[in-house]
């Protein structure tokens, strides 16, 4: 008679459970150390795209599409046909006045268009002008030189002194007119130009001046 061997007793289940804890342990940590080590998939993409706000290279030049100007100006009216309000004797029919104007441009189009607002102070002893013009540029740049065509739509308020305000029959006038302009500009250096402009406006409303004939020469400085 054969005897029974004894049965090979299974681990218990605390045990087996115990050193699956342990090889989780060692493994998880020691794959997540090596997937740190490795760079992600688009690193190489990435780095070969410029970025969307890298700064402009030291040697760029800035854009300045904003300008301050200065300078002389003259104009001459040819005034309508009139009489005196206290004698009825015709009175003159063109006037010379001098002055300064100060103004602001903004180019809307780099090099092509801009936008300018003018504010000239016209004066002789018997009278001051003071319109404010909006000016519509259009500009061919060549170089260090560049010229202008646009159109001028003025607004204006006349003064007159004691004596031509009797002659006149009023103290101001107020006065709308629409016309072009023409000029020209060297720019010395980006932050500086001399400009020459020359211009046109007719005077359709009830107005002693028909006809306005402008120039100015002014210094620009451009940011």
């Amino acid at each position: 008679m054969t005897e029974a061997r004894p049965s090979a007793r299974k681990p218990p289940r605390s045990v087996v459970f115990a050193a699956f804890l342990l090889v989780c342990t060692v493994a998880i940590p020691s794959a997540a150390e090596a997937s740190e080590g490795e760079p992600p998939e688009n690193s190489a993409a990435g780095s070969s795209e410029p970025e969307a706000d890298e700064a402009p290279e030291e040697g760029e030049e800035k854009e300045r599409l904003n300008g301050l100007s200065f300078g002389a100006a003259y104009t001459f009216h040819i005034l309508r046909d009139r009489t005196s309000a206290t004698t009825g004797e015709p009175l003159r029919t063109a006037e010379h006045l001098g002055g300064f104007v100060i103004a602001y441009e903004r180019e809307l189009i780099p090099q092509h268009l801009a936008l300018s607002i003018a504010k000239p102070f016209y004066f002789s002893s018997e009278r001051l002008d003071t319109p404010f013009d909006f000016i519509l540029k259009g500009l061919f740049r060549r170089g260090s030189w560049e010229g202008f065509i646009g159109l001028i739509l003025t607004w204006n308020i006349r003064v007159f002194e004691r004596e031509r305000e009797e002659q006149e029959g009023e103290r101001n006038i107020m006065s709308f007119g629409i016309g072009a302009v023409i000029g020209g500009a060297y720019f010395f250096n980006p932050r500086w130009s001399l400009d020459l402009e020359l211009g046109y406006a007719n005077i359709p409303t009830d107005d002693i001046v028909e006809h306005e004939f402008t120039a100015a020469l002014s210094g620009v400085y451009h940011f």
